[in-house]
């Protein structure tokens, strides 16, 4: 996971594609940053690296499962 990389969010309902804005929380090694923008200071929300699995097909990071 890298920042600029594209990930797939699914709350329920909706299904919106965000933007990694950082990989490294602060005090958190496994939580990544994800935002609409991209920009690393904008609203958004932290996502669990370990949920999440690249798709090579979509060039976009995909919930597992």
């Amino acid at each position: 996971m890298q920042v600029g990389d594209r990930i797939l969010i699914d709350k329920g309902i909706s299904r919106k594609v965000y933007i990694v804005a950082r990989v490294d929380v602060p005090h958190s090694q496994e939580k990544a940053f994800v935002t609409k923008s991209g920009g690393e200071f904008t609203i958004g929300i932290k996502i669990w690296k370990s949920d999440y699995v690249w798709n090579e097909k979509s060039r976009m990071w995909t919930p597992k499962g």
